[in-house]
């Protein structure tokens, strides 16, 4: 039953947000059939807008800020997602094939020179107990490598010791979620010399819930400097 909780919890806050605003897939007369989570860590500009088949996914004049995540609903078959930035220059776009009922997640991040999008499927774990969260970890950021994520005391989990920035191929075969222990922690990434790169405190991780840890930003660099991200996630 947890994951269907969540997924109805979710899903009412995606018909929310669709009855209140101007998407293409808005249709009072059908349901979304499928959820996607946007995620924005990309670094090169304030905001980015998301785009399916042509149809803004946020209100052009209210963009996917940076260090921020949204939800919608998308019909199902193949869909062209854009993503540009704030002044409208395209970044990139890909063409998925949306399926009933299912759970993707869009992470964009990257530089100028060269930005990048990864989709999850997102799938419950049903080795989960009760007492426990489902985390997952993404090495999102610019200038790191071999980065292992630890939340508090707890072990590192083998998947998420020494992370490269992610690609299309490391996201898929690390999208599944890991159980952990709920509670209110201090997370900390460190790099391949054991030094701490970015943390953060008061993490509330909920009993039943699932999440993605994020790596995003910068490193050595004051603007856009590194930092944990905690997207609360969907997954059935």
């Amino acid at each position: 039953m947890k994951n269907y909780r969540l997924f109805n919890f979710i899903a009412i806050a995606v018909a929310t947000f669709l009855l209140s605003s101007c998407l293409k897939d808005n249709d009072d007369q059908r349901i979304p059939r499928a959820i996607f989570t946007m995620v924005n860590g990309y670094a090169d500009a304030n905001a980015v807008i998301y785009y399916a088949d042509g149809g803004s996914l946020q209100n052009p004049y209210y963009p996917l800020d940076f260090k921020s995540y949204s939800q919608v609903g998308l019909f199902t078959g193949a869909r062209k997602i854009a993503i540009s930035s704030e002044y409208n220059s395209v970044l990139l776009d890909t063409t998925i094939t949306i399926k009933d009922s299912t759970i993707y997640t869009s992470f964009v991040y990257g530089s100028k020179s060269k930005p990048v999008q990864v989709i999850t499927t997102d799938r419950i774990n049903k080795d989960i107990k009760d007492t426990e969260s489902g985390v997952r970890f993404f090495n999102l950021a610019e200038g790191t490598d071999q980065v292992t994520l630890q939340i508090g005391d707890q072990a590192s989990p083998t998947e998420w010791s020494n992370r490269g920035k992610e690609t299309q191929s490391s996201a898929t075969a690390h999208q599944g979620f890991i159980a952990q222990k709920s509670g209110t922690y201090t997370i900390v990434a460190k790099d391949k010399a054991g030094k701490t790169i970015a943390s953060r405190k008061d993490v509330k991780l909920a009993e039943n819930y699932y999440y993605s840890l994020i790596l995003i930003g910068k490193a050595n660099d004051q603007k856009t400097p590194l930092y944990i991200g905690l997207v609360a996630q969907a997954a059935n």
